[in-house]
């Protein structure tokens, strides 16, 4: 493995210092507190490389659970960040809504752990966070997680071209990037993509580590947001669901 626990404990520790700075100096919360909630998840898998690869030891299986629980989460704080950058009159009318669908999303994704015995088993090698025991092993270079969800849309669904990946990664596809394309914050979804998924996709063949890669770069992403140019391209005044350009007062 390339990546580490220590590596990993200097990048939780440099993303919750620049949230505690950014919220010192007057930041928007809807940028720093996804922060703390990504950096978070970094700290998390620092303390699972210490029990990395103990498939028996009841840490192991607690991290791996709480990663899965912190992943079931994310679409509330994505949300947050994607809001920030829609004027503020669209996002008051929708942030109720916006959130209510990221709840249902988080409980889908609860659901595919429950055991159902009329479900079947997730597919090890095509779905994520799939496997036959709860347990965080080593991946190509980063953590690679594990557990015997259920078989919910595990099977191709012909409705949705044959999509095979899960419940879980169904859910949240849908809250991630399809829900911050609906209220208009197209930018921000497509530099989401190419720091979560993409530079994921590119960096492992694991879909068990494909998750814990893009938690890592989700960091490298909150911050882009807030203290790079980045962040000034990433605004959207108009979208075809608006009714009329709005500012970004009422």
């Amino acid at each position: 493995m390339c990546w580490s626990g220590e590596a990993s404990g200097v990048l939780a520790a440099a993303g919750l210092t620049t949230a505690v700075y950014v919220a010192y100096k007057g930041e928007s919360k809807e940028l720093w507190i996804p922060l703390t909630y990504f950096a978070l998840m970094e700290l998390l898998q620092a303390a699972t490389y210490v029990y990395i690869n103990l498939c028996d030891n009841p840490n192991n299986q607690i991290l791996t659970l709480l990663g899965y629980v912190h992943i079931a989460f994310q679409p509330f704080f994505v949300n947050m960040v994607a809001m920030y950058f829609i004027p503020e009159s669209v996002k008051l009318k929708i942030r109720t809504t916006v959130y209510t669908l990221c709840a249902i999303s988080s409980l889908a994704m609860l659901i595919k752990m429950y055991p159902f015995a009329w479900a079947g088993n997730c597919v090890e090698g095509v779905e994520g966070f799939c496997g036959a025991q709860t347990c965080s092993v080593s991946g190509a270079w980063h953590i690679a997680w594990k557990m015997p969800l259920n078989g919910l849309m595990s099977n191709p669904v012909e409705w949705l071209f044959g999509f095979n990946w899960g419940l879980h990664a169904f859910s949240y596809i849908l809250a991630a990037f399809y829900l911050p394309i609906i209220y208009g914050s197209w930018r921000f979804v497509g530099f989401h993509y190419l720091i979560g998924p993409w530079i994921s996709d590119v960096t492992t063949d694991d879909p068990n580590e494909y998750c814990a890669v893009w938690c890592l770069f989700s960091i490298a992403l909150c911050v882009s947001v807030i203290k790079t140019p980045i962040r000034k391209y990433l605004h959207v005044k108009k979208w075809p669901f608006y009714h009329r350009e709005v500012g970004d007062s009422l």
